[in-house]
């Protein structure tokens, strides 16, 4: 299991719910054992996914020894929350949906298992995805440490996978976009124990680094919003003092006519970008902030052309 993609729509990603952090593991437990693939079988609200405490303890709890009653307890506890969940989706048309999560739980503590299955109207955005949707290992998340972790790690992929690599938010807006909308109403608290926690927790456990910049208000003290900028590791070389990637130093690898040369062939280029230098240029530029470790040829990888780069 541990290698299993976990795969959910965008809608998903970005809807509203409250959960704490052993039910979003179980969640991404079960999630990442549907094929989400379009010709995939059909997942129905009668199929069960289910979870054992040694999946749990293996792929959340690593080297720290945990008693199996306890994991199982911890199950039980999260599987009746989870089939409480409500989750609010915007969807096209200003229209918005409201569902469970779960329509089933089966549990079996003589076994050590407990089996979910999804509600009906959720499992669209776990199958047959064709588009618009968020993949990573379960593995990725095992070790982060809260709930707003995964949620902004979560978020962090989607972005990536959407070519942006910056945020700009207001307060209110981040608060809504990590589901924490109505608390910490103290930025203290929500800097010291969503904002620095989720992204220490993501430095120091994924291959993203996330670095963030406070937005002050324009009159009196305070804080109004904040900046996100995010990128994978592989691209650690190319950041500036401020931990955000440079843009300049990535315009001058693709500006490069040994790079051009070395990468036309890249898999991920149009036949446009292979064809015409402009559309090259312009398409590396997301790629290589995208997936930076497809960059892998002998001696060719992107760290080879930083020489001719000036910070």
């Amino acid at each position: 299991m541990e290698n299993n993609l976990v795969v959910q729509s965008n809608e998903l990603i970005l809807a509203t719910y409250t959960m704490q952090k052993t039910d979003k593991e179980l969640m991404l437990a079960c999630i990442s054992q549907i094929d989400s693939r379009p010709d995939a079988p059909e997942v129905t609200k009668q199929t069960e996914f289910k979870v054992s405490v040694d999946d749990i303890k293996s792929l959340f709890f690593g080297k720290k020894s945990k008693n199996e009653q306890n994991v199982y307890r911890d199950m039980e506890n999260a599987s009746k929350r989870l089939y409480d969940v409500d989750i609010v989706m915007s969807l096209p048309e200003n229209k918005i949906l409201q569902t469970r999560l779960i329509s089933s739980i089966v549990y079996d503590p003589d076994n050590g298992e407990v089996s979910l299955s999804f509600a009906e109207k959720i499992l669209p955005y776990l199958t047959q995805l064709r588009a618009n949707f968020t993949k990573y290992k379960l593995l990725e998340i095992g070790e982060l440490s809260s709930i707003h972790s995964i949620r902004l790690y979560e978020l962090v992929v989607m972005w990536v996978n959407q070519f942006q690599y910056s945020k700009d938010f207001t307060l209110e807006e981040f608060k809504h976009a990590m589901n924490v909308k109505g608390k910490y109403k103290q930025f203290g608290h929500l800097r010291q124990f969503v904002i620095e926690t989720a992204i220490n927790d993501i430095n120091e456990n994924t291959n993203y680094s996330v670095s963030v910049e406070y937005q002050k208000k324009s009159r009196g003290k305070g804080f109004r919003g904040l900046k996100l900028s995010f990128h994978k590791k592989t691209l650690d070389k190319l950041t500036g003092a401020d931990g955000a990637l440079s843009q300049a130093a990535i315009q001058s690898i693709v500006d490069s006519v040994q790079f051009m040369n070395d990468y036309n062939d890249h898999p991920s280029l149009s036949y446009d970008g292979k064809m015409q230098t402009d559309a090259f240029k312009r398409e590396m530029i997301n790629i290589i902030q995208r997936e930076p470790e497809s960059f892998n040829k002998p001696n060719k990888g992107l760290e080879s052309y930083l020489p001719k780069i000036k910070h």
